[in-house]
């Protein structure tokens, strides 16, 4: 609920830098190293160790913009909402040191609250 208010306030709210597909598309599996990622995309949001020993690094872009529509004075809360973006890359380093597979997660959303018919 915070996170709502934060946004209602604001008007727009993100963490992290959005995924640029351009980028993601310079990926080449066995080829790829972790230095070529940072480059790329810069620090990761998470950097784990899997049970097999490979590195999984993980960037996330999320944001929330409120629909101008929601500050329309006494309708705003009943036709307003917000459009939300999350992106999460996750890639997998094997013991060589190279990608050995990647995930992208891109879902742009749109929320709406008050009544609808």
């Amino acid at each position: 609920m915070a996170l709502l208010l934060a946004i209602a306030i604001t008007g727009c709210s993100s963490v992290g830098t959005p995924i640029a597909k351009e980028k993601v598309n310079q990926i080449r599996l066995q080829v790829t190293t972790e230095p070529d990622l940072l480059l790329l995309f810069g620090n990761p949001s998470t950097k784990t160790l899997d049970a097999s020993g490979a590195i999984v690094l993980t960037w996330v872009y999320s944001s929330a913009e409120t629909k101008p529509e929601t500050f329309v004075p006494f309708a705003g809360p009943f036709i307003g909402g917000y459009n939300t973006h999350l992106q999460q890359l996750s890639v997998l380093i094997n013991k060589k040191g190279r990608v050995e597979r990647w995930t992208l997660n891109d879902v742009p959303d749109e929320v709406r609250y008050g009544r609808h018919h």
